[in-house]
C-alpha cells in the first residue's frame, strides 16, 4: 500500500508538474504562405495573441529542424517581419511561442509552418511596402494585402518595406538574381519623394537598376508611383515632403514613355491624392486598391509578355477571382 502511494503521489507530482510548466497554450500561426505562388523573401510571421500575453519569440528551422535564428515581437502584438532574405532553394520552418521578456518560454511551440524557396521564377516584383504588403492595419503574411494576388500570373514577391530606390540597389545580386526572373516590375519611389527626393534622384537609380537587369539578361517594367493622402498620412504621424506631387508626376511621366504600366489611376481623387476610400493609413492602398494594381499588371501582362506566359505561370482560378 505505501508502495502504491509512494507511486501515485509520483504520478500527481508530474501531472502537475507538467501542466504548471507552460502558463499558456501553444499560439495559432495565421500566416498564408501556403496559399502564396511562391513564399516571400522577407516573410512576415504572423499569430492569432493570447490574452495577458505580451512577448512572443518566433524560430526559424532549416530542413533538417535545426534552428537557424530566432526573432522578437518587436513590431507588434501578433506580428514580426524577419529582414534576412530567403534567397535560398529549401525548405524552411517557423513556429511561435509565448515568452517573458527574458525570453523564457511560457507556451508550448506551435506547430511548425512552411516556407517554401523555389527558382527560378519567371515573373518577380522588386518594391516596397505596396509590394511587399501590408501595413500598421494588416500582417504581410496574409494574401489580401499582396497586389500579388490579384494578378492571375504567379509574381515572385521581393518587396521589402520601407524601401528606397537606392536601396533597392543595394540588394539587387543578392535578393534578385538568386531567382533569376525573365522580367521584373519594379516598384519603387514613394518613399523617396516622400522623403524629399527629387524625380532627378529617382529616375537616375531607375537607370541603374534598368542597367543591372539589362546585365542579367532581365526584361525591367517600371510601374507608377501610388498617390498619397496627405490628411490621412498626417493624422497617422507619417512623415512626407510637400514636394511628393511635383516629383511624382515627373517620375510617372519617364515611367510611361519607358514602356511602364500605368498602375495608379483608379487609386487617384480629383486632387491627385491616394482616395481618402481606398487607403486606411494615406500612404498604403487597400484590398480594393491591391486588386486594381494586380489586375492592371495582370492586363498588361498578358497584353505585352504573352510570349513568357505558360503553363506553369497562371495560377489556379480561386481567391482573385470568387473574391472581386
Amino acid at each position: 500500500m505505501r508502495k502504491f502511494l509512494a507511486i501515485l503521489a509520483a504520478i500527481i507530482f508530474l501531472s502537475v508538474s507538467v501542466e504548471a510548466k507552460y502558463k499558456f497554450s501553444a499560439p495559432n500561426p495565421s500566416t498564408e504562405f501556403e496559399a502564396m505562388d511562391f513564399a516571400p523573401v522577407y516573410p512576415t510571421y504572423s499569430w492569432e495573441p493570447l490574452a495577458n500575453t505580451k512577448f512572443y519569440l518566433v524560430q526559424i528551422l532549416n530542413s533538417e529542424g535545426k534552428v537557424i535564428r530566432e526573432l522578437l515581437n518587436t513590431e507588434s502584438l501578433n506580428r514580426v517581419t524577419d529582414w534576412q532574405p530567403f534567397n535560398e532553394v529549401g525548405n524552411f520552418y517557423w513556429r511561435v511561442c509565448v515568452v517573458d521578456k527574458d525570453k523564457k518560454q511560457l507556451s508550448e511551440w506551435s506547430e511548425e509552418k512552411l516556407i517554401s524557396v523555389k527558382a527560378p521564377v519567371t515573373f518577380a516584383a522588386l518594391g516596397d511596402s505596396i509590394t511587399h504588403g501590408g501595413a500598421n492595419f494588416i500582417p504581410a503574411s496574409q494574401i489580401s494585402c499582396q497586389w500579388e494576388t490579384f494578378c492571375q500570373y504567379k509574381i515572385k514577391n521581393i518587396g521589402r518595406s520601407g524601401d528606397t530606390t537606392a536601396q533597392m540597389i543595394e540588394r539587387f545580386e543578392r535578393d534578385v538574381l538568386p531567382f533569376q526572373p525573365k522580367l521584373l516590375l519594379i516598384m519603387g519611389g514613394v518613399n523617396d519623394i516622400r522623403g524629399g527626393a527629387t524625380a532627378e534622384q529617382v529616375i537616375r537609380n531607375y537607370e541603374i537598376l534598368r542597367q543591372k537587369c539589362t546585365a542579367n539578361n532581365i526584361i525591367p517594367v517600371f510601374c507608377t508611383i501610388t498617390p498619397m493622402n496627405e490628411s490621412k498620412m498626417q493624422s497617422r504621424s507619417i512623415p512626407f515632403k510637400k514636394s511628393w506631387k511635383v516629383e511624382r508626376q515627373k517620375i510617372n511621366e519617364w515611367i510611361l514613355k519607358n514602356d511602364g504600366v500605368e498602375v495608379t489611376e483608379m487609386l487617384e481623387d480629383a486632387n491627385d491624392e491616394l482616395r481618402a476610400d481606398f487607403t486606411p493609413d494615406g500612404l498604403h492602398p487597400d484590398l480594393r486598391g491591391k486588386m486594381f494594381i494586380g489586375r492592371t499588371i495582370e492586363k498588361f501582362l498578358a497584353e505585352n509578355w504573352f510570349n513568357f506566359i505558360t503553363g506553369d505561370e497562371v495560377k489556379e482560378w480561386s481567391f482573385v477571382r470568387v473574391s472581386s
